[in-house]
């Protein structure tokens, strides 16, 4: 679908960004394929359409997937893991400098030598894209795979322009001729590419035909995944053919609440949705004022807050850590988590703030429902711009980076260690009401969960369509302030918030295109709604 619109069809519906990987799963709908099918299709296209914000050897692929049929929910982990030989003291930590600052210094208040962590082949674990869109064709998929690789390798042979692309490759050009062979794959001729320009992907086209005859699990222990596990060796990283072959997507069930009649479920740890349903179950605690007021956004920031202490206390990967994720998710928590905003409503929290973490330019999302009742939120991810800017030579493969996603520092419930899987920000959920089931997600790094919070509330107790609550004002903070608020929700209100005693920082957009697909029950129809990407630009 278009962005910034809304679309109601009989057969099926896509929401993706961009536009083109929309068209790629609306017409593998067309096909007779599924929501799965149309699921997997889009997210491939967006691999190849927007390498800096995913990839196929992107670090991270987490869904929530509802079959029609049976009306199981299930979470879909792809996320990548640590190689065996990976360890907390793995990367040198020097002294931070006294000015600029990237990922390191903002997210885990460090400097790692030489980013190795971020950028290079240390920054490599097995990458999840492959097999998350993978397995969600293979376990419900009615098309053959060589169907689903199809649309993906007509985008390379035919060519299609940079667009947001070469920007991207301006942004990061520094780094990427640090990498010859990503530099040659994303500027064949030596040059960066303007938004117009054509690419054809180098090597690509022929890496998705081996893919096409030889199936998604190749790229883990086959020929691919040889290649792939040999030329990060080859560069001094600790990335082997045996992590490689052991890397399975996990299929289970889901994370769920129930929040004011609804039943939402997002993926399990160490994907990100878990605070979402936090957010709500501590929201459920308040009769919420209207929307447009200042106290319905005072109680919102307020709520995030809470959310957010608790997740920096003690996420993690919980078969590493201590994670109480039964606690986390339960009533009496939420309940006595907001004691204090219940006692002193117009109190601001007012903890001393530590750096926020500029959003994440690698991530999108995709949103699917058909008309049989199958619904798909899939959120996918390179992790920064282009990943670890490491490209395998002769496949155009671009690795994800999802070690930097583990802490560099050691001793921490998120630091490194062999097998872990990195704590991640994605958001994906389904939300199950009494007449339409309904796919949510979006990008946007941290700001991902108070926007996808919102929008469920506002489709759950508000009655809203996707298209409403995708396009709605939005809010972020986290542990601690400045309130990130749209200008969209009116200066009245974001001076009444100042008059509380709140640290508003107004912007333009927070966080990326939300992308929703529903299934609406007693019409048997399907409907999609999304944002423009300027009401998700991020300030």
């Amino acid at each position: 679908m278009i962005e910034g619109t809304e679309v109601i069809a009989s057969r099926g519906v896509v929401a993706a960004n961009p536009p083109e990987a929309a068209r790629v799963g609306a017409r593998i709908l067309e096909a007779g394929g599924n929501a799965m099918d149309a699921a997997s299709a889009a997210s491939m296209a967006c691999c190849m359409l927007q390498p800096h914000s995913t990839g196929i050897g992107g670090y991270v692929c987490c869904a929530v997937v509802l079959e029609g049929a049976t009306g199981q929910i299930w979470s879909v982990d792809a996320n990548s893991i640590a190689p065996a030989a990976a360890h907390e003291r793995m990367y040198e930590l020097v002294p931070m400098p006294k000015t600029g600052g990237g990922l390191n210094q903002k997210e885990y208040d460090c400097c790692v030598k030489d980013s190795a962590n971020v950028h290079g082949p240390l920054a490599i674990g097995p990458p999840g894209m492959m097999a998350g869109m993978g397995i969600v064709w293979e376990r419900w998929g009615k098309l053959s795979w060589p169907e689903i690789v199809a649309p993906s390798r007509k985008l390379c042979a035919d060519g299609f322009p940079y667009a947001s692309v070469a920007g991207a490759i301006r942004g990061l050009e520094d780094t990427i001729r640090k990498f010859p062979h990503t530099a040659a794959h994303l500027m064949p001729n030596g040059v960066v590419p303007g938004p117009e320009d054509i690419w054809h992907r180098p090597h690509m086209e022929k890496t998705l035909e081996h893919v096409a005859e030889a199936g998604w699990r190749d790229f883990y222990d086959g020929e691919l995944g040889h290649k792939i596990a040999d030329h990060i060796q080859e560069s001094g990283g600790i990335l082997t053919r045996q992590d490689m072959a052991n890397y399975e997507p996990r299929v289970t069930a889901p994370y769920a609440i129930t929040y004011n009649g609804a039943t939402v479920s997002t993926p399990i740890l160490t994907n990100g949705a878990i605070t979402c349903l936090e957010i709500l179950n501590l929201l459920e605690c308040f009769d919420v004022p209207d929307e447009d007021t200042p106290e319905y956004w005072h109680l919102y920031a307020e709520i995030l807050k809470l959310a957010w202490r608790d997740r920096l206390r003690y996420l993690a990967d919980p078969e590493f850590a201590d994670v109480p994720v039964e606690r986390l998710l339960s009533k009496d928590h939420a309940w006595g988590r907001t004691e204090r905003l219940r006692q002193f409503p117009g109190e601001v929290d007012q903890l001393v703030p530590t750096p926020q973490p500029v959003a994440p330019h690698g991530t999108l999302h995709v949103s699917t429902a058909d008309a049989d009742g199958n619904v798909v939120s899939m959120t996918i991810s390179q992790g920064g711009a282009f990943g670890s800017c490491v490209t395998v030579p002769g496949t155009g493969i671009i690795l994800g980076h999802g070690m930097c996603r583990l802490d560099p520092r050691p001793g921490h419930a998120n630091s490194v260690g062999p097998g872990k899987r990195p704590l991640n920000n994605t958001g994906c959920m389904i939300v199950q009401l009494p007449d339409r089931d309904v796919a949510i997600g979006l990008p946007g790094g941290r700001r991902i969960k108070a926007v996808t919070a919102r929008a469920t509330h506002l489709v759950v107790d508000r009655d809203w369509t996707s298209h409403q609550a995708a396009t709605a004002p939005r809010m972020h903070v986290g542990e601690a302030e400045p309130v990130e608020i749209t200008k969209s929700a009116g200066q009245d209100v974001i001076e009444a918030l100042e008059s509380m005693g709140h640290n508003v920082k107004p912007l333009p957009g927070i966080a990326g295109v939300l992308n929703c697909a529903e299934f609406l029950r007693d019409e048997g129809t399907t409907r999609a709604g999304s944002s423009s990407p300027a009401a998700g630009a991020d300030g």
